[in-house]
């Protein structure tokens, strides 16, 4: 009983400490706007906690679709749950976030709306 005791204080006095000692996540904001992403080269740190902050300064909805970057990423069901196909959905003076893991590589981004895509709406994500 008192091993059992002891064992309980001691993981109570170390989860704090666990928990402050995880990386607060890194935050890369992108801007849909006249039918561009700002910036259209995105990079980021592989293996680190990003959150993507999406944020739509147009007059109509637009959509983020990555679907090799996000199909790598390490994502909580929350955030998985944010996706749509791939994609996400950012409607006029909206911002997005979605918080993920990504690993290393060279993605594309682009609208999967076809007068964005004609406009270039389009990009790369850097992850190194």
């Amino acid at each position: 009983m008192t091993k059992t005791l002891l064992t309980l204080a001691l993981i109570a006095v170390a989860t704090p400490a666990i928990a402050a000692s995880a990386p607060r996540p890194a935050t890369v904001a992108v801007h849909m706007r006249d039918r561009k992403f700002t910036p259209q080269i995105i990079q980021m740190k592989a293996g680190q906690p990003t959150r993507l902050l999406l944020t739509n300064r147009d007059r109509t909805e637009h959509d983020f679709y990555a679907p090799a970057f996000f199909g790598s990423a390490r994502m909580g069901p929350r955030d998985l749950g944010a996706l749509s196909k791939n994609r996400i959905n950012v409607r006029s003076g909206e911002t997005r976030a979605i918080t993920l893991t990504p690993r290393a590589g060279h993605y594309d981004v682009k609208s999967t709306k076809a007068l964005d895509v004609a406009s270039g709406m389009q990009g790369q994500i850097l992850v190194f």
